[in-house]
């Protein structure tokens, strides 16, 4: 909720779940705050577009015994409260192992690019549609500056990309 607060979240589902949770946490003597955002958007002219959701919220001195509760609601749980406690307490961050730095790549690169049939269809396709372009100069004919340089630089790419694929 707010940053110094003295709640905390143990559970985030469905508004039935929620009223569900907060009906067993009462049982349990626990006090529980339910917040739905859905139903806060809607009242606040937001539209009924979102999604609904509600959060639970209990006292943080409550919430190791609210989280078992919550466990317990939804899943058969064969974890004691001793054994909840202590997970509850320890930092998972300590049984990690430490990153070791290294050099190594983790993608190896081929030297040698791998084209697909299609794109080398493409690139004799496109050379051969753009010498037919340039075809009338050979025969003393004048074309556009436009056509001639974009035909020229597409014809030379494309030979290019040919080129530099059959030497590899």
């Amino acid at each position: 909720m707010i940053k110094e607060s003295n709640y905390e979240r143990v559970y985030t589902g469905s508004e039935i779940n929620g009223k569900f949770i907060q009906n067993l946490l009462e049982e349990a003597g626990i006090h529980s705050v339910v917040r739905n955002d859905g139903e806060s958007a809607v009242r606040a002219g937001f539209g009924t577009s979102y999604i609904n959701q509600t959060l639970v919220f209990v006292e943080k001195e409550n919430l190791v015994k609210a989280k078992h509760l919550v466990e317990r609601a939804f899943i058969n749980s064969e974890i004691s409260d001793t054994d909840l406690e202590e997970q509850a307490t320890q930092s998972r961050l300590e049984d990690e192992d430490p990153v070791i730095e290294s050099n190594a790549t983790l993608i190896q690169k081929d030297d040698k690019p791998k084209r697909s049939a299609l794109n080398l269809a493409l690139n004799v396709g496109l050379l051969l549609y753009s010498l037919y372009r340039l075809y009338p100069l050979t025969q003393g004919e004048t074309l556009p500056t436009f056509r001639i340089v974009l035909s020229g630089f597409i014809a030379i790419f494309c030979g290019y990309t040919l080129i530099k694929h059959f030497k590899n």
